[in-house]
């Protein structure tokens, strides 16, 4: 393999023909004998001694066993030598070894079923078009690098040539994600193919061809982890038959694109599968002890792999610890990042390493969203937070959604991983905290407004004690947020989609006194419970709306809120009665009449509740003292010029009155509450009169006409979206049609039935 250099050396050394050459040949000459002798040991003698044969016998020995020295030797020559007899041919490269650098992967890898089957289905059987480029993308410590490492060693016999695998943030560069070149890459995977360093070529170029032809035979896997650029990975696509170019990073490299590249994006973990997690790394009996804390814990890491694998490793080091004390600590967002930290092992190096790479936009809007106080962020609340420049919102916006550090939650809609979030609201206190608080303002009054809009879409226009202003003065304009057909269905579904920033927000007002906002989103969220009975959250705003109205002495709203908590408590009747009676000890101070009615009123449906439960001995009684506060409702309303209050107040007195047994008293009193509440624009409450109607003719045996009556309430509730109202409405139908002989009728209804108790049961 040698024959051309050892004749040149054998030629230099034996017959000094050194001597004969211009002085920069010589000088090299003398270089390589000084060399060979070095290298030569006690052979050295050879040369001296003239022994031909004995010396090119262990010339040929030494540059078979160390090819960087023959390499070496090789360059002298080439240096000044040109003569045609000294002329030495590159030697033949070493035969390339399959190489299997990728490390080993988690072995508590769990679920991306789909991710693998789509992998295996990009290579499909290695034959058909160019080399697949795959980029794996995902959030920080999502598992992006575990899955692909778990599909190289799962198809390492696919990839006779090797597998290769670089990390570009180890590589020194001017770019903090490493060099803007390849070149260090190619040059590490040359080496790692078996081509000496002696014999790598001289040029960057030179080692890239060198590359595609090591990489041209056998099937290569190529798995680059890191990578902030294109750049830095289109040119090492291997060009053999079947191989396969993967890419794992948090960064935007959707120009890969034109390389026809693939993007697989990695989902967070199930329930089921973060379990598994937590099992492979502190053991059933303790995840399995408490399942409730273990899906708050779960939820708490996001359903991260690499938060999960940090918690997990926690619980296995303190064998005291639980996972409730655990799901606890972790709770106190601020700190969350602090908490999710072992030696060795964090998720906030990865976020870090992130941010780092984002524009000055991009780093402002993560921070901003990180201190935003809501899970869904939308673009009109970017808007009031001060990105109105659309250019500058827009390019943030994308470089974000690129990085997956944000996600899209529908049109104009966008929501943030919760550890991602807590990494953003850290730098936001660190860099800006002036700013940051000012975040926090700007969105506790963009939610006041946006459910005080939704509240006036579901309940249209009725006495409000407080709210900011309205209509074309209102934030939103003329038409407000809730343009279209159907506002009042769009209003409930968005508060129903805001309803745990609602609670949130309150908690946060409360604590920065920011009482009348708090007492604003309160008052507004009733629009939402009142339709979508949420009791543990209604409880929990009422109670914080109580302190806010206190700070700020408005016995009005208190008395407006403890009434409708008065409703909340219905399955707890001492509690109920306790929220009346605290509202009736406060209206002297408030002295508001119209409050007065409202508080009679709930009172009266208070007391209609206990007469239908009472002992039959004392139901006369209860029932006595019920109509007695309805009447009083009418008649205070009626004081105060109220027509709504007075059809509101008709509305119950005539559901009470059905329930008594009076049925042609009750339809007197429904029919005028129809009436009243149709003038007063109350479509909501006229259909419940509507259905309360066909209810009574439903007990009369007035088949048809109880028909008519419910079905065109349930019409109106399902297109309103109102699915406590319409599953009881429903219920009737179905014993209306099965007294008519309709079957197709009660088969319909059933079925609908069946499909509001699930939607029930999601917003109980």
């Amino acid at each position: 393999m040698w024959e051309a250099l050892v004749a040149a050396i054998m030629t230099a050394v034996v017959t000094r023909a050194g001597d004969d050459i211009g002085l920069a040949a010589q000088s090299t000459w003398t270089l390589m004998t000084d060399r060979l002798r070095g290298r030569l040991g006690p052979k050295a003698a050879l040369i001296d001694a003239g022994d031909r044969d004995a010396l090119e016998q262990a010339l040929r020995g030494l540059l078979d066993e160390d090819p960087a020295f023959a390499a070496r030797m090789q360059s002298l020559a080439r240096r000044e030598l040109t003569t045609a007899e000294l002329t030495v041919p590159s030697p033949a490269l070493p035969a390339r070894a399959a190489v299997r650098s990728l490390p080993a992967g988690p072995p508590d890898f769990v679920n991306q079923v789909g991710p693998l089957a789509v992998l295996d289905r990009i290579r499909g059987d290695g034959t058909a078009g160019a080399t697949p480029v795959v980029v794996i993308r995902g959030a920080p410590g999502s598992g992006k690098t575990a899955l692909a490492l778990r599909w190289g060693h799962r198809r390492q016999d696919w990839f006779g040539g090797g597998q290769l695998y670089a990390d570009v943030r180890e590589l020194p560069g001017p770019a903090l994600g490493g060099p803007e070149s390849p070149d260090a890459i190619v040059t590490a995977f040359l080496l790692a193919l078996g081509v000496p360093s002696g014999l790598l070529p001289d040029t960057a170029a030179g080692r890239l061809a060198l590359y595609r032809t090591r990489t041209a035979e056998q099937p290569v896997l190529v798995l680059i982890r890191g990578a902030t650029l294109p750049a830095q990975i289109s040119p090492l696509i291997p060009t053999a038959p079947g191989s396969v170019l993967l890419v794992s990073t948090q960064h935007d490299v959707r120009g890969l694109a034109m390389d026809g590249a693939h993007f697989i994006d990695v989902a967070q973990l199930d329930d089921e599968a973060a379990r598994e997690l937590l099992i492979a790394a502190c053991g059933a009996e303790r995840i399995d002890a408490d399942p409730a804390a273990t899906r708050r814990l779960v939820a708490l890491c996001g359903h991260l792999p690499l938060a999960l694998r940090v918690v997990g490793g926690r619980l296995r080091l303190d064998g005291t610890l639980t996972v409730a004390e655990l799901a606890d600590e972790l709770a106190g967002e601020p700190y969350l990042l602090d908490a999710l930290a072992l030696p060795g092992q964090a998720v906030e190096p990865l976020f870090n390493n992130v941010y780092r790479h984002l524009s000055e936009d991009g780093r402002l809007l993560y921070r901003d969203l990180g201190a935003i106080p809501v899970a869904e962020i939308s673009g009109a609340l970017l808007d009031r937070l001060g990105w109105s420049d659309r250019r500058a919102h827009r390019a943030a916006i994308e470089q974000l959604l690129g990085l997956k550090l944000l996600e899209r939650a529908g049109r104009g809609r966008y929501t943030l991983h919760p550890l991602i979030r807590a990494h953003g609201a850290q730098l936001a206190k660190e860099n800006g905290p002036v700013r940051a608080e000012r975040v926090v303002a700007d969105t506790v009054e963009y939610l006041c407004d946006l459910a005080e809009s939704a509240d006036r879409a579901i309940m249209g226009e009725r006495r409000r004690l407080i709210g900011g202003p309205a209509g074309a003065d209102g934030p939103f304009g003329a038409d407000g947020p809730f343009a279209g057909p159907n506002q009042r269905a769009a209003a409930l579904q968005a508060l129903e989609n805001s309803r745990e920033d609602l609670l949130r927000v309150a908690r946060i007002g409360l604590a920065l006194g920011a009482d009348e906002q708090v007492v604003r989103i309160a008052t507004a969220a009733q629009s939402l419970y009142f339709n979508h009975p949420h009791l543990a959250d209604w409880i929990a705003m009422s109670d914080l709306a109580i302190t806010a109205a206190r700070r700020l002495g408005r016995h009005d709203i208190e008395i407006q809120i403890r009434c409708t908590l008065a409703g909340a408590h219905a399955g707890d009747p001492p509690r109920a009665r306790a929220e009346i009676q605290a509202a009736f000890a406060l209206l002297p101070a408030a002295n508001d009449p119209t409050l007065a009615g409202t508080v009679w009123e709930f009172h009266a449906r208070l007391l209609d509740r206990a007469a239908r439960i009472a002992p039959e001995a004392e139901q006369q009684a209860a029932r006595d003292e019920a109509e007695a506060a309805f009447a009083t409702t009418i008649n205070t309303y009626l004081a105060v010029g109220l027509d709504r209050g007075v059809a509101l107040g008709r509305l119950y007195y005539g559901i009470f009155l059905d329930a008594a047994g009076r049925a042609d008293d009750a339809l007197h009193q429904l029919d005028q509450a129809r009436t009243g509440l149709n003038a007063a624009g109350d479509d909501r409450n006229a259909t419940r009169a509507d259905a309360a109607i066909g209810t009574v003719h439903l007990r009369l045996g007035h088949f048809q006409r109880a028909y008519q009556e419910l079905a065109a309430a349930a019409a109106y509730f399902a297109v309103a979206e109102l699915w406590r109202y319409e599953l009881d409405v429903r219920e009737s139908l179905i014993l209306a049609a099965t007294a008519l002989g309709d079957r197709a009728a009660v088969a319909q209804h059933t079925e609908r039935a069946a499909e509001l108790q699930r939607l029930s049961g999601l917003t109980t």
